[in-house]
C-alpha cells in the first residue's frame, strides 16, 4: 500500500502544479506588461523544461511499480492503476510532440527576439496543457479509485 500511496502523492502534486500553472500562473501573466511576461513566461518553460521529464516519467514508474504486482492489488485495484498508467504514458507521448517542443521554443525567447506569431504559440502550448492537465486529472481519479478498491 506505501508504494500506491507515493505514487497517488506524485501524480497528485503533478496535477496540482500543472492546473495551477494552466489556471493562475499563466493567465496572470498574460496580463503583464510584454518584457515581463516573455522573461517570466521563458524562465518558466526552460525550468519546467527540466524537471517536468523527469516529475512525468518518476510518476509514470511509480505506477507502473504498482502495476508489477508489488502491492499485491486485487483486480478492479489492479485495474484502475491500469487505466492511470495508460493515461500516464500517452500523456508524455503527447508531450513530446505537442508541447515540448513549443516549450523549447519559449524558453529560448527574449523581449527583443519574439517570433512574429509568439501570441499563436503560446495559445497552442496553452491548449496542449490544457488539454494534458485534463488526462492528467483523469488518470489521478483513476489511480485515487485504486487505493480505494485496495
Amino acid at each position: 500500500m506505501t508504494l500506491l500511496i507515493f505514487a497517488v502523492l506524485a501524480l497528485g502534486l503533478l496535477c496540482g502544479n500543472e492546473l495551477s500553472l494552466a489556471l493562475f500562473g499563466h493567465p496572470t501573466l498574460n496580463r503583464q506588461p510584454i518584457d515581463a511576461h516573455i522573461l517570466v513566461r521563458s524562465s518558466y518553460a526552460a525550468l519546467f523544461g527540466r524537471v517536468m521529464p523527469f516529475w512525468m516519467t518518476g510518476s509514470a514508474f511509480l505506477n507502473l511499480a504498482v502495476l508489477l504486482n508489488f502491492e499485491h492489488l486485487n483486480p478492479d485495484a489492479w485495474r484502475f492503476a491500469a487505466i492511470a498508467f495508460g493515461i500516464q504514458i500517452f500523456a508524455i507521448l503527447f508531450s513530446l510532440v505537442a508541447p515540448v517542443p513549443i516549450n523549447n521554443r519559449i524558453a529560448k525567447w527574449t523581449p527583443g527576439s519574439l517570433p512574429a506569431d509568439w501570441k499563436a504559440q503560446e495559445h497552442r502550448w496553452d491548449v496542449f496543457h490544457s488539454f494534458r492537465t485534463c488526462a492528467l486529472i483523469v488518470a489521478f481519479v483513476f489511480l485515487t479509485l485504486s487505493v480505494g478498491a485496495h
